[in-house]
């Protein structure tokens, strides 16, 4: 009988609550509270490749001790009760927040809400590989690790509760209620041109003499 050996495999596997995450470097820290008067410091929190989350406060998940070492102690997300979502088909994926922003993938449905914006771009996402222990990243601002922005050229849809707005470098189109703006150096318009729609005035191309500019009323 092994019954020492038992209780201490049981003693160093145990419940725990999220009380602080640090997301700023190459594996992520989170302080925690377990027993009675016991708060481990940053715990590292193993992540699957190509998933990354910060947990709320108070998560509740398992804090693992392999080899019954403390210094070699883990944590093991395990949701949250208060925001997790609901009744999820078998078969099916959800990716949510705790603000209830939330993407659904079913077996015949894509749902993608957010309270605010939705952007949706081809572009350079983040500098992978070169994350190091977070040095000098806009992480350490307490912004999210993505260079996106600092490409030259790139394409975007982005949504917004008032408008939705297309992207190509210097030029756009952005349609709101009652109204599409066209931005852009060069407007090419192929074919003719009712103001007013069928029936409306004809605009025609011309060689010499075109208007300049022309006046819906």
């Amino acid at each position: 009988m092994q019954y020492e050996h038992d209780d201490g495999i049981r003693s160093t596997t145990r419940r725990a609550r999220v009380v602080k995450v640090d997301d700023s470097k190459s594996q992520q820290r989170i302080d925690l509270k377990g027993l009675k008067n016991e708060k481990p410091m940053k715990i590292w929190r193993p992540q699957d490749f190509g998933y990354s989350s910060n947990p709320p406060k108070d998560c509740d998940g398992c804090m693992v001790q392999m080899g019954s070492r403390s210094d070699r102690t883990l944590y093991l997300d395990g949701g949250h009760e208060k925001y997790r979502p609901k009744n999820t088909p078998e078969g099916g994926t959800v990716l949510f927040n705790h603000t209830g922003d939330i993407i659904r993938v079913f077996k015949d449905k894509m749902d993608a809400v957010h309270a605010k914006t939705i952007n949706i771009r081809i572009g350079h996402g983040y500098n992978a590989g070169d994350n190091g222990e977070g040095q000098g990243s806009p992480t350490a601002n307490g912004q999210p690790d993505d260079a996106s922005g600092k490409d030259t050229k790139t394409i975007s849809v982005v949504l917004t509760g008032d408008s939705i707005v297309v992207t190509y470098d210097d030029s756009s189109v952005k349609l709101q209620s009652g109204q599409i703006t066209h931005t852009s150096p060069k407007i090419v318009l192929e074919g003719e041109v009712h103001l007013g729609g069928d029936g409306g005035v004809l605009v025609r191309r011309c060689d010499d003499s075109c208007a300049t500019k022309v006046f819906a009323v």
